[in-house]
């Protein structure tokens, strides 16, 4: 196989080292070669934060990435020149012209799982199933903490198993953005993940499932 590139862009705060970490963990434990880099800045939160993630069956060379098999966009602030075969995005954060979906990732964290952490497992399980990578329930929870395993490994399987169909049902599309977008101006007041998404909630009210 060809070495496939992963990128993860988002600010500080959004677990995108803990995206990173999972990922490359679950592909070491089935054999695979693997390159994780990050780039963030030095602020704790609203800064931005990146990983860049490599993996093949044969040793890999240059772990810089040029273009990603898979972009999953927490926010927008990674590099502009960048290309991307596909882009999973949180909600409006899909750009004009590329070939993206939208899914709420931290509303089905807490409408799923309880909490708005479990969101960045099912963007990991929506990674890996648009990358083809097929595990097992022992891969799995070989490569994940024994904190939240059980929540984990439902979380990334919910988004493993996600379809084009599944998505475009998942949310109305309005809500959500309002959702989104009153949750992201909270969160780069300051307010924690979960604080954001209950002032969010509290001032538009939370999407419901369609």
């Amino acid at each position: 196989m060809a070495a496939k590139s992963v990128v993860v862009d988002g600010i500080g705060g959004q677990g995108v080292r803990v995206i990173g970490n999972t990922m490359a963990t679950l592909l070491g434990v089935m054999g695979y070669e693997v390159t994780l880099l990050y780039d963030y800045d030095s602020s704790v939160r609203g800064g931005m934060s990146e990983a860049f993630l490599k993996y093949d069956r044969a040793p890999i060379l240059n772990p810089v990435v040029e273009v990603a098999d898979v972009t999953l966009r927490l926010a927008d602030r990674g590099p502009a020149h960048l290309e991307s075969h596909h882009v999973v995005a949180d909600i409006g954060l899909a750009k004009p012209g590329e070939e993206a979906e939208e899914i709420p990732f931290l509303q089905l964290g807490v409408e799923k799982f309880g909490r708005d952490l479990f969101g960045n497992m099912i963007a990991l399980g929506r990674m890996l199933r648009l990358l083809g990578v097929e595990f097992t329930e022992d891969d799995l929870r070989a490569a994940l903490p024994r904190k939240y395993l059980e929540e984990n490994v439902g979380a990334i399987r919910f988004g493993y198993s996600l379809d084009a169909d599944a998505i475009r049902h998942l949310v109305p599309e309005q809500a959500a953005s309002v959702f989104a977008s009153d949750y992201a101006a909270a969160f780069l007041a300051g307010s924690a993940p979960r604080e954001a998404i209950e002032q969010a909630a509290a001032t538009h009210g939370a999407p419901t499932g369609a």
